[in-house]
């Protein structure tokens, strides 16, 4: 009697499951500020300030926006290892439109975003026409990508200089506020259309199960496509922020471009794993908050940046990655 009337009230169901959300999102936000109060009693106070947490929310910004764009691409079930080599591509283009051609901001934009879409776009053409595994993919594309860049920092070393500089121009846009601002208004844009359109409920039901998709009457490899448009263009944010931020930023070889990714990666299936308490789109940008938190308390406890930072890297991506992949059932999110 109790399965039919739920059954006949569908609402009663929502509003159980909203309930349910609401008390699971207090205690994650208990859990977290508890957390924080020890990490600052840890640091001798040092980690609870005003500075210092203005440096976190800004340092988290360009992962935040890389994990925005892994929840339009990596929720398909798509594991593409090229996003640190496009984001590279992405920033010098823009800045070669910014500077070299003169175009300010707008040249930034157009060359950061547009790159990063359309190599986006490429790779996922490509995965399509050949089925070959996204991950092997991402690894082909990542060298060719890589290779690319090299020829153009070789290319400008060959006219004695460097690869192309932001130095003063365009620069406000990787400090606070006006990077926290981009940010928030890119978790509203991301959290529309993730929960709000057809391409949200299409790269999920992609992500659940391709063949049920298609009997459903989606088209999947559009769906695949427009997800990775929209991916692309957080990707390419990712690149404008982080190149405003830095000024320059140099080419790499020998898949090393991938290392640039383990930070969102991290974040990306902690979001996941938080998926009970908030929202996915949500969950990105405290995740990638929580990620950046963790390394801040490494450098204020004085754990070198370089070896022993890169093993609890490397702890982080596993352990966010076994919690994300607990009670995991395959359905439509």
């Amino acid at each position: 009697m109790n399965a039919k009337s739920e059954n006949l009230n569908p609402d009663l169901q929502a509003k159980g499951k909203s309930a349910g959300q609401y008390k699971m999102t207090i205690i994650t936000i208990a859990i977290i500020a508890v957390l924080f109060i020890i990490l600052n009693v840890i640091t001798g106070s040092r980690f609870l300030t005003g500075s210092n947490m203005l440096t976190v929310l800004t340092n988290s910004v360009v992962p935040a926006f890389v994990v925005l764009g892994f929840c339009f691409i990596f929720t398909m079930g798509i594991t593409d290892l090229s996003v640190g080599a496009i984001m590279i591509l992405a920033s010098n283009i823009g800045g070669i439109l910014a500077v070299e051609v003169g175009l300010g901001y707008f040249g930034l934009f157009v060359g950061g975003i547009g790159t990063a879409v359309l190599l986006q776009l490429l790779n996922m053409k490509l995965m399509l026409a050949s089925k070959i595994p996204p991950w092997i993919l991402g690894i082909g594309m990542t060298m060719v990508y890589e290779a690319i860049a090299s020829i153009y920092n070789a290319y400008m070393i060959g006219q004695a200089t460097q690869v192309v500089s932001l130095e003063t121009q365009c620069r406000e846009l990787g400090q606070a506020p006006w990077n926290i601002i981009v940010l928030a208004a890119g978790l509203i844009i991301a959290y529309l259309i993730y929960n709000r359109t057809n391409i949200g409920f299409g790269l999920r039901a992609v992500g659940s199960n391709r063949e049920v998709t298609k009997m459903m009457g989606i088209n999947v490899n559009k769906a695949i496509l427009l997800a990775g448009l929209v991916g692309g263009i957080f990707l390419g944010l990712a690149a404008i922020i982080n190149s405003s931020y830095s000024g320059r930023v140099m080419p790499t070889t020998g898949l090393n471009s991938i290392g640039n990714i383990f930070t969102p990666l991290a974040a990306f299936l902690l979001a996941s794993a938080l998926q009970k308490a908030f929202n996915l789109t949500i969950g990105a940008i405290v995740a990638a908050f929580l990620i950046t938190a963790l390394f801040n308390v490494l450098t204020l406890m004085g754990v070198p940046s370089g070896t022993m930072q890169r093993v609890v890297m490397g702890a982080s991506v596993l352990i966010c990655g076994i919690i994300s992949q607990r009670g995991f059932k395959g359905v439509v999110k």
